[in-house]
């Protein structure tokens, strides 16, 4: 999977309480195959719009998979408890 998006603070956020929170951008990664064969596509592949694994075009046929890691700091007690 390749990162297309870094984490990164991006504002700031009061709780209830009064604590204040970071508010995170989250990372996100993705990863793009060929549906013929389930292989990744890489950065030739890409620009060829053909699958250099099965020969097929890939770009008729392909996935994405996204991940996006999201961390949550509302849980956090500011008292360590």
């Amino acid at each position: 999977m390749k990162k297309v998006q870094e984490s990164k603070k991006i504002g700031e956020k009061v709780l209830e309480d009064g604590t204040i929170v970071p508010v995170i951008q989250p990372e996100v990664y993705e990863r793009i195959y060929c549906k013929n064969c389930e292989n990744e596509v890489d950065s030739e592949e890409q620009a060829t719009g053909t699958c250099s694994d099965c020969g097929k075009p890939w770009n008729e046929q392909f996935a994405r998979d996204i991940k996006v890691n999201v961390i949550d700091f509302s849980m956090i007690s500011s008292t360590g408890e």
